[in-house]
């Protein structure tokens, strides 16, 4: 081969080589436009994403992306959350702040059973967007009509999950991104599956709030669900703490005299059915176990102090169970005190 002939196919390699360097990891700095947040899903693939990137004019080639992802595999290392992003920033930064984060954005941490107050506070805590905006965006009735909520607010649909936030994010844009992950969290048939319950879907998370506060072990949740089944059926009240400790200040395992003569729609001593709204944002396992509940002969359970309960088909032996949960309490209060 002549060497010219050579040189010229090294050098159009070269080329190709250093272009392909440029589009992946010069930022574009050609491309004008505002910064934006871009949300992002646990389950959504590197197509929907690119997608989503596409419309909102961060990528303008969406085809390489996902090549990329695959090929760096970041396609599984995508995290969800509220990404802040320019349409300037290079392919290969548009992929890292997905795939590992950037250091402008925070790790919200929502554990199963936050209330929207909890969630507010920690947002505020962590300085991106102020308690009273993101309690105030959580009940804005257009965007919860947009998101398909029934309720005066979102509490119940804040998916528990880790997200990346930017500070000085917007309220309502958090708001549907924990909403939109509950969504993509549920299975497909989750309206189908309420139904075959005797459910609305709100009823359902409504259910899933209550057995979320009220049981810690994931073995007992699918219990817990049987037994409100089972009072519901019955008709009995579900005299549960959890829904009247909702709205108190003064928040106690053991509700004295007082806190359960108030009155309110959440006091289930008082009122039949289940409380106007969820309690709090359910897990899975929660929302699972009302779905699935455990065929159980119980009406009854009393919490001992180490996160179990001791059940009872009767009042006899629900009197019983509480005795001995006292007992349980005071020996594990008198030990500490011990120590």
């Amino acid at each position: 081969m002549q060497p010219m002939k050579v040189l010229k196919i090294y050098g159009i390699a070269f080329l190709a080589g250093f272009l392909a360097f440029a589009f992946i990891f010069i930022p574009t700095f050609f491309f004008p436009g505002p910064e934006v947040d871009i949300p992002v899903y646990s389950k959504n693939t590197a197509r929907e994403i690119a997608r989503s990137l596409e419309q909102k004019g961060i990528l303008h080639f969406p085809l390489p992306f996902r090549v990329l992802a695959k090929i760096t595999h970041a396609d599984r290392k995508l995290k969800a959350g509220l990404y802040r992003m320019s349409p300037r920033m290079s392919l290969w930064g548009v992929l890292t702040t997905l795939s590992e984060g950037r250091s402008e954005l925070l790790a919200l941490k929502v554990p199963e059973g936050y209330t929207t107050e909890q969630i507010a506070q920690e947002l505020e805590k962590m300085k991106v967007v102020t308690a009273a905006d993101f309690l105030k965006a959580s009940q804005e009735p257009q965007l919860l009509k947009e998101l398909g909520i029934p309720g005066p607010s979102a509490e119940g649909f804040l998916f528990p999950e880790t997200y990346r936030v930017p500070i000085g994010a917007d309220a309502k844009a958090l708001v549907e991104l924990m909403v939109r992950q509950f969504d993509d969290s549920v299975d497909d048939d989750f309206e189908h599956r309420c139904r075959l319950r005797g459910l609305t879907p709100y009823q359902a998370v409504i259910l899933a709030s209550i057995v979320e506060k009220e049981a810690r072990l994931d073995e007992e949740r699918p219990m817990v669900a049987g037994v409100i089944y089972n009072r519901l059926h019955n008709k009995m009240r579900l005299e549960v703490n959890a829904t009247l400790n909702y709205v108190l200040t003064n928040k106690r395992a053991w509700l004295t005299n007082e806190q359960l003569g108030t009155k309110s729609p959440y006091n289930t001593y008082q009122h039949r059915g289940l409380p106007p709204t969820p309690i709090c944002n359910p897990g899975t396992a929660s929302i699972e176990a009302v779905l699935n509940p455990a065929q159980v002969p119980f009406l009854y359970y009393v919490a001992q102090g180490d996160g179990s309960h001791l059940f009872a088909a009767t009042f006899e032996e629900h009197q019983k169970n509480v005795l001995l949960a006292k007992r349980i309490r005071r020996a594990k209060k008198y030990k500490s005190r011990s120590n």
